[in-house]
C-alpha cells in the first residue's frame, strides 16, 4: 500500500474511532433512579386528613434524602407540616405520617427536592411526574420566591435540581 493510500486508510479509521467516541461521550444519559409514584398525586381531591405521604422510587435512595421532602399548608410559601418519615427496607419507598391530622377542605403542597440523590450518588429523574402524577417544577419566582417563609435561594443544594428548578411540587386538597 502506498503512503497516500495508507494515509487515507488511517484517516478513515481515525474518523470512525473519533465518531464512535464522540457518540458515546455525547449520548444523553438517563437517571438510574426515578421518582415513580407520589401519593396523594398532584390534583387529588377528597384526600383523607390522616393520609400518609408516600414517595416511591425505581431504585434505592441515598442516605439523608428524606430531608428534601416537605409538605406545606397551601403553597410552598406556607408553613411546613411536622412529619415523621421512614424508608422501606430497600430504600425505594419513603412513607411520611403527620404529627397531627391535616385540616379538612384545605390545599396542601408536597415538595420533592430536585437535587435528591440515589444510593449511587446520582441525581434522580422526575420529568415523568409532570404527566403521570400531576407534578410541576418549582421555579424561583413562584409563590413570591418564598419557601416556608424564607427566600427560595436559602434552601440549599438538595432542593436545587440540575435543571435550575427547586424540585417538583404536587398539590392536593383534603376532604
Amino acid at each position: 500500500m502506498s503512503i497516500p493510500q495508507r494515509f487515507v486508510t488511517l484517516l478513515a479509521c481515525s474518523a470512525v474511532v473519533a465518531a464512535s467516541a464522540c457518540t458515546e461521550s455525547n449520548a444523553p444519559t438517563s437517571p438510574a433512579t426515578t421518582l415513580t409514584v407520589v401519593s396523594p398525586a398532584g390534583g387529588a381531591t377528597s384526600v383523607a386528613v390522616a393520609s400518609p405521604i408516600v414517595l416511591t422510587f425505581s431504585g434505592p435512595m441515598g442516605q439523608g434524602m428524606e430531608a428534601y421532602k416537605d409538605v406545606h399548608v397551601g403553597t410552598t410559601a406556607g408553613a411546613t407540616m411536622a412529619m415523621t418519615c421512614t424508608w422501606s427496607v430497600d430504600r425505594t419507598a419513603l412513607t411520611c405520617t403527620h404529627a397531627a391530622p391535616m385540616a379538612s377542605g384545605t390545599m396542601y403542597t408536597i415538595h420533592v427536592g430536585g437535587g435528591m440523590m440515589d444510593a449511587d450518588d446520582v441525581p434522580i429523574g422526575m420529568d415523568a411526574m409532570i404527566n403521570q402524577m400531576g407534578g410541576m417544577w418549582l421555579q424561583s419566582g413562584m409563590n413570591g420566591g418564598m419557601h416556608a417563609g424564607q427566600p427560595m435561594n436559602m434552601m440549599g443544594a438538595g432542593w436545587m435540581g440540575t435543571n435550575g428548578n427547586y424540585g417538583m411540587i404536587f398539590t392536593f386538597t383534603t376532604s
